[in-house]
């Protein structure tokens, strides 16, 4: 028995990847010892938290209530995270700053790391509210992090770089500009994906050129580039950042910012803006832009306007947009659900799927939207309550529709229903995809990173669903018949190990457990989709709450428990022999002589302390016994 328990051990890893698709395999990111705390979900440490993969995979951060680790250099609510696949095991490195424990305001700011580059490689790091506890007016208690101009007492971020950080607004921005660390105020707006370039918003002056707006309530927008520093953005304070994500172009090339005093919007450059809705008489309402900030689009009075170049074009004559759901990003292709239709803009408008609900209302607006766009536009996820492909999504147990994910592909494969059911049977409960993931809960917190549902090739998508769409989903809730989540992978034909011409559903965690599980983030290609669960999915996993990669040719060999020992067998094993020393390799006395004057030689013994040859005193002792013996018998 316990050699079988030992095999399996052994196969585990094995058995793990032949039930998942792709030959992916089950992998325990986040380390066994987490000194009796969890990975928590984003939203999950005080309202905040920053869950975000590595573009090219084999890396993510995650953070936790419960500081662990030896690399520790400091314990706030919050400690951050880096998983990295290293040869044939996951590291985890403890990037939490050295800042104090309290000193942050998790509701409003989140957690201290507010947003990573694509590849992990740099972060943008908070660094407290004023006070501590309840008290107001008062500076910053952390100390500026060391080896930075940080002034000190102020709040202000860090970008964090190779191990080493870098102040935004350092002693000499503020230098004899009289403001008061007190009530000196800063927050993040927006940054370029790469944070090369960040937009911070505060009332205060921290240019030359800039006008103090905090007696009027009315903020600043200042462009920080690395190497460049600090740039006013606006004139008149009163200016917002277009969107949380989107409206700061890749590389920093431009800021599309929102004048609060005439609600116009504008793009800047260099050191000037332009107006972008002027065509539309102003009042735009921006929803995103191409990678490159090149051409931009926005709404007004339910039309979509194309901006490029100074020029404003209406995609929509006809008005009735209500939402946009996102972009190519060159800019060649925009989605918008409008009153009849999920529409398609390539040139011309073409419909996706009919109705005035067709995409649900959490699909739109890019910036924080549940909607994906393909890169080239060819592709978009989104989720719809609406029976768009006939299936009938009407919930068992509840009688009301079930939100359910679909993927439209515009190079002919047209529209797939990616979570209905493969039986056919109604669904136990919805599908979903995140939308961005905002990192604490005030109005204006950062709101910047969305997970990545669909692969860069869009030919892979990944949801929850509570329904069980594989036959070895099967934890639903006993009480209630309510599905469990877990997490699922719809594939085209081709992708993978997909053969069927319709695509392939295929649940990624362990559906026969009723912890269930939730969909973190991905790769770009989607060979690395991390889950998060408190389920035990390898035999190394004691419990609690971890992150999973369920990689393509992933999982490893677990080691083979050690076979319980029985009776004598559980004695302890002999010490291990010493190495030789010096001492050791002295020669002794050496064994004692040997005395052969109290041993016979071969073929005597010894009787009455004289050796007699063995045999005659045996023929000796048994002739006696037989006459005696035959005297008697006589």
């Amino acid at each position: 028995m316990a050699i079988a328990i030992g095999l399996i051990g052994l196969l585990g890893a094995s058995f793990a990847r032949a039930a998942l698709p792709d030959e992916r395999g089950w992998e325990m990111v986040s380390p066994v010892d987490k000194n009796g705390g969890q990975v928590d979900p984003p939203g999950g440490v005080a309202g905040g938290g920053v869950m975000q993969a590595a573009l090219g995979g084999g890396a993510v951060t995650y953070d936790s209530a419960t500081s662990f680790g030896s690399d520790a250099a400091g314990a706030p609510v919050a400690s951050q995270y880096l998983g990295s696949r290293v040869g044939e095991s996951w590291t985890t490195q403890n990037l939490t700053a050295p800042t104090v424990s309290g000193s942050y305001d998790f509701s409003d700011q989140g957690v201290p790391y507010q947003i990573f580059s694509p590849d992990l490689a740099r972060a943008l790091l908070f660094n407290g509210k004023h006070c501590r506890g309840e008290a107001s007016g008062c500076a910053v208690s952390n100390p500026p992090l060391a080896g930075t101009n940080a002034p000190s007492g102020y709040q202000d971020y860090y970008l964090r770089e190779g191990g080493r950080f870098e102040a935004l607004i350092e002693a000499s921005d503020i230098a004899g500009l009289g403001l008061d660390p007190d009530t000196f105020d800063v927050r993040l707006a927006g940054a370029s994906p790469d944070l090369k370039t960040v937009v911070l918003s505060t009332c205060s002056r921290l240019t030359a050129d800039a006008v103090d707006g905090c007696g009027a309530g009315k903020a600043n927008l200042y462009e920080w580039t690395q190497g460049g520093g600090l740039t006013l953005i606006n004139g008149a304070p009163g200016a917002v950042l277009a969107a949380p994500s989107g409206a700061v172009a890749k590389g920093g090339s431009g800021v599309y910012w929102t004048d609060t005093n005439n609600d116009n919007l504008y793009l800047f450059e260099g050191t000037s803006s332009t107006q972008v809705d002027l065509a539309a008489g102003g009042g735009g309402v921006f929803q995103t832009a191409s990678a490159d900030g090149s051409v931009a689009f926005y709404t007004k009075g339910g039309h979509l306007w194309r901006y490029v170049e100074g020029t404003s074009t209406d995609l929509t004559p006809g008005g009735g947009v209500v939402g946009v759901l996102g972009t190519s990003a060159d800019g060649e292709v925009a989605y918008f659900q409008d009153g009849s239709a999920l529409e398609r803009w390539a040139g011309a408008v073409t419909a996706v799927a009919s109705g005035s609900e067709a995409a649900d209302s959490s699909t739109y607006p890019p910036a924080t939207g549940a909607a994906r766009v393909s890169a080239d536009g060819t592709r978009l996820v989104f989720v719809s309550e609406e029976q768009l492909t006939g299936y009938d999504n009407t919930d068992q147990n509840t009688g009301l529709p079930d939100s359910e994910v679909f993927l439209f592909d515009a190079t002919g494969g047209g529209l797939v229903c990616a979570s209905c059911n493969p039986s056919s049977e109604q669904p136990v409960g919805p599908a979903t995809i995140p939308g961005s993931v905002p990192n604490g809960t005030a109005p204006g917190s950062t709101d910047i990173y969305k997970p990545r549902v669909l692969s860069a090739n869009g030919r892979r998508v990944f949801y929850t669903s509570a329904d069980a769409l594989s036959k070895s989903d099967s934890n639903a809730n006993p009480t209630t018949d309510e599905g469990v989540d877990d997490v699922y992978e719809w594939e085209a034909a081709g992708e993978g190990t997909c053969s069927q011409a319709e695509g392939c559903i295929s649940i990624l965690s362990n559906g026969s457990l009723p912890e269930g599980a939730s969909f973190a983030d991905a790769s770009a290609d989607g060979s690395d989709a991390y889950i998060l669960t408190s389920a035990s999915l390898v035999h190394t996993d004691p419990g609690s709450q971890d992150l999973y990669d369920v990689r393509v040719g992933g999982g490893f060999v677990e080691p083979i428990p050690p076979i319980p020992c029985e009776g004598d067998a559980c004695q302890l094993l002999p010490p291990v022999p010493r190495n030789p020393t010096l001492a050791t390799l002295v020669p002794g006395a050496g064994n004692p002589a040997v005395d052969y004057h109290k041993y016979c030689r071969k073929g005597y013994v010894k009787r009455r302390a004289i050796c007699v040859r063995r045999g005659k005193h045996h023929r000796r002792r048994h002739g006696r016994g037989h006459n005696s013996k035959g005297r008697n018998g006589r």
